[in-house]
This record gives C-alpha cells, structure tokens and sequence, in this order.
C-alpha cells in the first residue's frame, strides 16, 4: 500500500520505549503551537476507513517541528527589524525505531 512504501521510505528515528510512550498522540489531528523541534507520535492510517478497508494497516510515525526554524522569539525580533517572518514551519516524518536495553528483553 502506498502509506506503508512512505513510511517505510522515512528516515529512522531510534526511541527509547520510554521515550515513545511519553510523546503525546496526534493521530487524527496536529499538535497545536508550532514550537521548532517538538515531537508527536501518529498511527497513520488509524482513521482512514477505506485505507483499513482495502487492508492497510496503521502504522506509527513521529513527526517533529522543524529544530531550525525560527523560535517565537526570532519571529518576533525579525518583525521588529521589518523582516517578513515564515508563514509555515516544516514538518519532518520518522519511522521510530525502538531501542531496548537487555534488561527491558529479560522482562
């Protein structure tokens, strides 16, 4: 299916499991302020009916705010300067990856 060739095309993100269980979840919305390098896992495809009708199966991604756009404070000093600030900011995709200690297999 062509959800599963994207995320499995994304780059990989290696996540503790405490890490990924503590990102809020965003699947059938976006986070809300766009503060550069926030992190939100989404079950993509989760509420796509007919993406799930057809067979697909969700699959979790994490996205990020751009780290390098400007921060609030930027945008606001670019604005003093008269400079026209960024109307957007980037999103970047990962796939996690989980990253387990030998003490989280044993149990």
């Amino acid at each position: 299916m062509i959800k599963d060739r994207f995320i499995r095309d994304l780059p990989r993100l290696r996540l503790s499991l405490r890490e990924f269980n503590e990102l809020l979840e965003y699947s059938a919305s976006m986070p809300t302020g766009t503060k550069p390098g926030k992190r939100w896992k989404r079950l993509n495809g989760a509420h796509d009916f007919a993406f799930k009708q057809r067979g697909g199966k969700p699959v979790w991604m994490i996205g990020e705010y751009d780290p390098n756009a400007p921060s609030d404070d930027e945008i606001d000093a670019m604005k003093k300067r008269g400079e026209t600030p960024p109307k957007n900011i980037k999103i970047n995709w990962y796939r996690p990856v989980i990253v387990l200690t030998a003490k989280e297999c044993r149990q």
